[in-house]
């Protein structure tokens, strides 16, 4: 099982949305497949919510990955590919994190996706644990990563990051991923969250997303 998490939302220009979507699929992704410690890649759209249009996450093997210098060679050379696309960028949001935990396996589809500022509520992590460990059992939700943002790493700089203009973690520390087999599960699920973070006063945000491309490190 991996224990970091690389996650990024993110608008994009209308009129470069396909060129992104081949940039980043057939270029972006696979750069970032190729470093060490990287081992698979999911974007996904926005179906509805607040979010932004485009989720990105990576599973990693740890968050010494994020400090190789294979990872910061790359993100301080991009591509001229990269070069004109990044900057298309809007609104973006962008966190490492440690993975807590993930419980479940597999690839829906579909995707809820929740973050929260946690406030210091340290007991709200293993609740959610349980929370979905409960929801698993029950053919809810078919797997759950959770992580939470590392700030020091999030914060190192990159000839990349510069040609982002503007991005930061949102305001939110800890991030929920949900696959569920359907529209109305993940809703279902959602509300329920919903209702309870509201119940502690806890600022959030849960957008649902269908998955666009997903990629696997090369054997």
């Amino acid at each position: 099982m991996t224990s970091a998490l690389l996650c990024i939302w993110h608008d994009v220009e209308t009129d470069y949305v396909e060129e992104y979507l081949r940039w980043h699929s057939f270029e972006h992704l696979p750069e970032r497949l190729a470093l060490p410690g990287f081992v698979s890649a999911e974007r996904y759209e926005l179906i509805e919510g607040r979010g932004q249009r485009f989720g990105c996450f990576l599973d990693v093997e740890n968050r010494d990955a994020f400090r190789s210098p294979a990872y910061q060679a790359r993100l301080d050379a991009p591509t001229e590919w990269t070069r004109q696309l990044m900057p298309r960028y809007s609104r973006v949001h962008r966190a490492l994190c440690q993975k807590q935990w993930e419980i479940g396996s597999g690839l829906s589809g579909l995707a809820a996706c929740l973050r929260i500022a946690s406030d210091g509520n340290t007991a709200l992590k293993a609740e959610l644990k349980a929370t979905c460990a409960a929801l698993l059992i029950e053919h809810e939700i078919m797997r759950a990563r959770f992580g939470e943002l590392d700030q020091a790493l999030t914060s190192l700089t990159s000839e990349e990051k510069r040609l982002r203009r503007s991005e930061d973690a949102g305001g939110y520390d800890l991030v929920l991923l949900l696959d569920a087999l359907s529209i109305a599960s993940l809703r279902s699920v959602a509300g329920d969250l919903a209702a309870s973070l509201h119940g502690r006063g806890l600022r959030h945000e849960i957008s649902i997303y269908g998955l666009s491309c997903s990629l696997q490190k090369d054997a």
